[in-house]
């Protein structure tokens, strides 16, 4: 049976790159290429790798999950509310992936 820490793990992973494609997405809207949309997309599914990888690894599992979850969280809300950032629902997912990253740890 699978804990419900894993599941939290999975739950902020979905969320997480769901946030990073909307995130990666719009960082490539039009013809110009914003270099920080595409940071912050790729920090996002990096984030979102620990936070799985952390719960199914056996040394150092709660760092790396913790980590994930404290990089979703603060990139989400740097997003949110630094002025030109992606903002909206991506950000919103990337914090809410946060959130569940942290209590998976």
């Amino acid at each position: 049976m699978i804990g419900e820490k894993r599941i939290f793990a999975l739950l902020a992973l979905i969320l997480g790159i769901i946030a990073a494609a909307l995130i990666l997405s719009a960082a490539t809207r039009g013809s110009s290429l914003d270099v920080f949309g595409l940071l912050v997309g790729l920090a996002v599914l990096f984030g979102s790798y620990l936070i799985f990888r952390g719960k199914t690894s056996l040394l150092m599992g709660w760092a790396k999950t913790r980590t994930g979850g404290v990089i979703n969280l603060v990139l989400g809300v740097a997003t949110l509310v630094i002025p030109g950032g992606v903002g909206g629902t991506a950000s919103i997912l990337a914090i809410i992936s946060g959130v569940l990253g942290l209590l998976a740890a």
